[in-house]
C-alpha cells in the first residue's frame, strides 16, 4: 500500500536522517502490525507528528497566557504543557506498531481454534497446503488469521516462493506465538514426510481445549469481580450507614 502525501512530505524532510537511525525492531513491529510502510518513512512520520504536536500546543498555550493574563506560576505551567504533549506524542506513535501487533496477536489467538477446524476439513478433502492458505485468505470470518494466510499465499503467488519458504517468512513476522508454533509444526511435519491431516486435527483439538479453559477462567474472573463489586458497592455502603 503506497504512503500518503503527508507521509511522503515527512520522508522528504527527515528520511535521510531516519535511514541511519532506524533499527530492525521497528521493522519487525511494522511487519507484525501489518503496517505497509518502510521503517525510515514511519520514523520520519513520527518525528513530524511530534514537531507538529509541540508547535500547535505551544501556540495554544502562549495564546492562553496572553489572553488570560495568567500569573507567573500559571504561565510556567502552561508553557510546560507543550513539552509533555510532544513527549506523549512521540512515545505514542513509536509504540503504536507494537500495540497494534499485540492487538492482532489477541485476535489471531481468538480465531485460531476455529480456523484450524476449517484447515482440518480442507486437509481431509486432500487439498494441498498452498490451496488451503489460498482458501483461508478469502474467509473474512476468521479475521486476522485471514490476513496471515493472505501474506503466505502472496509470497507463493506473487513472489514465487515455495510454500515452506513462505511459511518460514510468516513465522518471523506473525505476532502470535500460537500461530507461530502451528506453522513450525507444519514445516516439521512436511519435511519429515508426515501426514498433515492428523497434525491439523490434533492442533485443532488442542487449541479448542485451551480456548475453552481460557474462557472458563475469564468467566470465573468476571464472577469474582462481580462479587467484589456487590460486596464493596452494596454491602459495604449498607455497613457504613449502619
Amino acid at each position: 500500500m503506497p504512503i500518503n502525501n503527508y507521509q511522503k512530505m515527512c520522508y522528504r524532510r527527515f528520511g535521510r536522517t531516519a535511514e541511519n537511525i532506524v533499527n530492525d525492531k521497528m521493522k519487525l513491529n511494522l511487519e507484525k502490525a501489518h503496517i505497509d510502510i518502510r521503517p525510515d518513512a514511519y520514523l520520519s512520520y513520527v518525528w513530524m507528528n511530534t514537531i507538529l504536536a509541540a508547535v500547535v500546543s505551544f501556540i495554544i498555550c502562549i495564546s492562553l497566557v496572553v489572553f488570560l493574563k495568567s500569573s507567573f506560576i500559571m504561565s510556567i505551567t502552561l508553557i510546560s504543557i507543550p513539552i509533555l504533549i510532544s513527549i506523549f506524542a512521540y512515545f505514542y506513535f513509536m509504540s503504536y506498531p507494537g500495540m497494534k501487533a499485540n492487538n492482532r496477536r489477541k485476535k489471531i489467538d481468538m480465531h485460531l481454534p476455529y480456523a484450524l477446524h476449517y484447515i482440518s476439513a480442507m486437509s481431509s478433502a486432500g487439498i494441498t497446503p498452498t490451496e488451503i492458505f489460498k482458501s483461508l485468505s478469502k474467509q473474512k470470518i476468521y479475521g486476522e488469521i485471514r490476513e496471515e494466510s493472505l501474506w503466505i499465499y502472496r509470497d507463493v503467488g506473487l513472489l514465487g516462493r515455495d510454500i515452506i519458504s513462505a511459511i518460514k517468512a510468516n513465522i518471523d513476522r506473525t505476532p502470535s506465538e500460537k500461530f507461530k508454533e502451528f506453522l513450525q509444526g507444519v514445516i516439521i511435519t512436511v519435511q519429515s514426510g508426515g501426514a498433515l491431516k492428523p497434525y491439523f486435527m490434533s492442533k485443532a483439538e488442542q487449541y479448542t481445549r485451551e480456548n475453552r479453559i481460557a474462557q472458563k477462567q475469564l468467566l470465573e474472573s468476571l464472577g469474582i469481580m462481580a462479587e467484589a463489586y456487590v460486596t464493596a458497592a452494596v454491602a459495604g455502603v449498607l455497613l457504613i450507614i449502619i
